[in-house]
């Protein structure tokens, strides 16, 4: 079920409940081909329900079915290359962005404390962490830069040396600045989002 949608003229982006059965969501689709495929490279059902949840939430956004390719480090792009896109998913939900911004990204987590075991893989001594707000200010930044990883679509980044959240105080839905170190140009990147009870949600274009 579509649960949330956002539309402007730089962007639009979606999140899918997955509630339905598979059966039924893949009943939504006409082209079914690519999902045949990657249903023969993998056991997981978790991931097929997760990619057949994503071609209908894009269906939905785009009013038509467009085929998605992966390039090898895993970054989708449709194969029309008629608009950039990025997806996230996690417990229940995936998330979708639409952009013709080549740095478009987008990431959905699932809240729970198993991101303060993690910390240190992410967090730099530089970094401003609320402890009165500790898990969700973990996991925006988690999410964050996630979002600039896919945005970026560059190996070998290290989140926590080369990707740099700027000191803010989370609130139910706003906006920070981050910043990369990992390319010559030093990017710098205004990050959406939105928190509800069961996940948080970043996206940049």
């Amino acid at each position: 079920m579509l649960i949330h949608k956002e539309e402007n003229s730089n962007y639009k982006w979606g999140i899918w409940k997955m509630e339905e059965a598979p059966e039924l969501l893949l009943s939504q689709l006409n082209n079914k081909q690519d999902l045949v495929d990657f249903t023969q490279t993998v056991s997981s059902s978790a991931r097929t329900f997760e990619r057949i949840a994503v071609r209908v939430l894009l269906k939905t956004l785009l009013n038509e079915e467009k085929t998605i390719n992966y390039h090898p480090n895993g970054k989708p792009y449709f194969e029309d290359h008629s608009i950039n896109l990025s997806i996230s998913h996690t417990k229940d939900y995936v998330a979708v962005i639409l952009s013709q911004s080549p740095l478009v990204g987008i990431d959905i987590e699932y809240i729970s404390d198993r991101v303060k075991r993690v910390r240190s893989r992410f967090i730099s001594d530089l970094e401003y962490i609320d402890s009165e707000n500790e898990i969700l200010h973990l996991l925006l930044h988690w999410s964050a830069k996630e979002t600039m990883y896919k945005a970026l679509s560059k190996e070998k980044i290290d989140l926590k040396n080369n990707f740099h959240i700027h000191p803010f105080a989370p609130q139910q839905q706003g906006s920070f600045k981050a910043s990369e170190t990992f390319t010559e140009n030093n990017l710098q990147f205004q990050i959406q989002y939105i928190v509800t009870d069961n996940y948080v949600v970043t996206y940049t274009v």
